[in-house]
């Protein structure tokens, strides 16, 4: 009791001093307080505010850092210290969010060391405003050691977090490059994925090294003085998977996705403009490049108007040089995407204006695309694409059947070697309209399709023109698809292992003979 009574008695004392003190005086009296019990405690305090300045208008990054790395370490054993969190989801994000509560405390490590975070919520006087503010606790003797590696540390682990956490968009261009915004979206919730992609094992793995190597390359590309892009051209006939592929390329690396349809651009102008407006970590994609538009009448036009040129050389309003050729030529339409507007926006200084950026070309004939928009620097990796080997059959029949092994696997490898590989789309079509059946009918009726192809591309005229461009990628490589980084126009016809089509034919009837026995001695097991 006499020690309670001593308590009550000073705090009276503190309580008549307060009011008896002026301001001024108290004030120092607190921070020579403060002063004191820095001097004696073997930790120091940093606080990081939500806003920065003393008006609170401008956001600080570092807040939001410090918040997102604690929302990537709160299923750790760390996050076992603190007793309260608080909840949250928002619209732009696919999980859901941490917060420490109000004037907790989360406990961390770093080098071997101890640190805290507390979340201070302190409200304004007269107001229903909250001031906010993370206080960072950490030993003192080593404060400038740990402090800047610490930092840099939930910075990169905050970045990365949020890449991975936040929804992903699929923009396409609505045709007013001019105002704010020339792109609207939708979220991106394509299904596809590497594990899931009907890919030979060995393109599968090039393609997904090559891009964790560009994903983690900003030191390196600044070092070398490239901009941090890189090119991909995807050929292969219609359903070979193109579009499969930049969507499991996406989910891989957490990309945003802008579909530019050049037919909506007006000219060269609004193509820069789009360029601005598209964020850093996307894939911009340009499909069917060779039909979109017709990029290759800057070239044609130089050639059949030489004389015209030269006339008007004088009179005209301007040349514009291919960057591509290094020619210069007469642009007689105006108001329209050119090849050179198209080249700048690939390898262009307007290129550079953002980092971390994929710019991926789709054809499904590489032969048609001008050469100058393929060659390196501005396609760095060619991807052929084309019908099903051994592996990407298995791995479509895993995903729709189920099954690893089947007693007719030997005959489906037997007719993609005679011939008769069919794209993943033609053979996910087969399986998808067979799911609900026994996988034996399901087979059988993929391998009837294949013998059919086979018969067809020997006997019939008409199906010989339309799969004379799957043959000359079919039959001429293995595995089906290929992927070539640094390839030049110059070289696409140099394919080792191609097989002229005279020989083919001469062969055709000695793979039928050999495919017809298997499958016999197949069906009379």
């Amino acid at each position: 009791m006499d020690i309670l009574s001593q308590l009550w008695s000073l705090l009276g004392l503190l309580t008549v001093l307060q009011n008896i003190l002026p301001a001024q005086l108290l004030s120092l009296l607190h921070s020579l307080i403060e002063s004191l019990q820095d001097l004696i405690s073997q930790y120091s305090y940093f606080d990081i505010p939500e806003f920065n300045g003393y008006c609170g208008v401008d956001i600080n990054d570092l807040y939001r850092h410090v918040n997102l790395y604690l929302n990537s370490v709160n299923s750790s054993a760390t996050a076992s210290t603190c007793r309260r969190f608080s909840l949250s989801r928002s619209r732009s994000s696919n999980c859901i969010s941490f917060t420490i509560a109000p004037n907790h405390t989360i406990h961390d490590s770093f080098n071997g060391h101890s640190l805290c975070w507390t979340h201070q919520v302190d409200t304004v006087q007269d107001s229903l405003e909250e001031k906010r503010s993370f206080t960072l606790k950490l030993p003192k003797r080593h404060r400038h050691m740990l402090l800047s590696p610490y930092l840099q540390h939930v910075t990169s682990r905050a970045e990365e977090f949020e890449r991975v956490s936040r929804e992903r968009r699929l923009f396409t261009n609505n045709g007013n490059a001019s105002y704010e915004s020339g792109w609207v979206s939708v979220p991106f919730r394509h299904p596809s994925t590497f594990e899931t992609l009907a890919l030979e094992p060995q393109l599968k793995r090039q393609i997904m090294e090559d891009l964790k190597a560009f994903s983690s390359g900003r030191e390196y590309y600044h070092r070398v003085g490239r901009a941090w892009k890189r090119g991909y051209l995807l050929y292969g006939p219609p359903g070979s998977g193109k579009s499969s592929l930049i969507a499991a390329m996406a989910n891989y690396l957490c990309y945003d996705v802008y579909d530019l349809e050049l037919t909506k651009v007006t000219d060269n102008s609004d193509l820069r403009a789009l360029l601005i407006q598209t964020s850093n970590r996307s894939i911009i994609v340009i499909e069917d490049i060779d039909c979109s538009l017709d990029l290759t009448a800057d070239r044609m036009l130089k050639a059949t108007t030489a004389t015209a040129t030269r006339r008007k050389r004088s009179s005209s309003s301007g040349y514009n040089k291919d960057p591509g050729s290094g020619n210069y030529q007469l642009l007689e339409e105006s108001g329209r995407v050119t090849l050179s507007g198209l080249l700048n926006f690939t390898d262009g200084l307007w290129s550079c204006c953002g980092e971390e950026r994929i710019i991926v070309f789709t054809t499904n004939h590489r032969d048609k695309v001008d050469p100058a928009l393929v060659r390196c620097g501005r396609m760095d990796v060619h991807v052929s694409l084309g019908p099903c080997g051994m592996h990407a059959f298995k791995a479509l029949a895993m995903n729709y059947l189920g099954i690893e092994e089947h007693s007719l696997f030997d005959v489906v490898e037997s007719c993609i070697r005679s011939g008769g590989a069919l794209t993943p789309a033609q053979i996910g079509e087969i399986l998808l309209r067979n799911r609900g059946s026994n996988a034996d009918l399901a087979m059988t009726e993929v391998v009837s399709a294949m013998q059919t192809r086979i018969l067809s591309s020997g006997g019939t005229e008409h199906l010989n023109t339309s799969i004379e461009y799957e043959d000359t990628v079919t039959l001429t490589r293995s595995p089906q698809s290929v992927l070539t980084v640094g390839s030049s126009p110059e070289n696409w016809d140099s394919s080792p292992g191609k097989i002229s089509g005279k020989k083919r034919k001469a062969k055709f009837l000695v793979r039928l003979r050999s495919l017809t026995k298997s499958g016999s001695g197949r069906r009379g097991v």
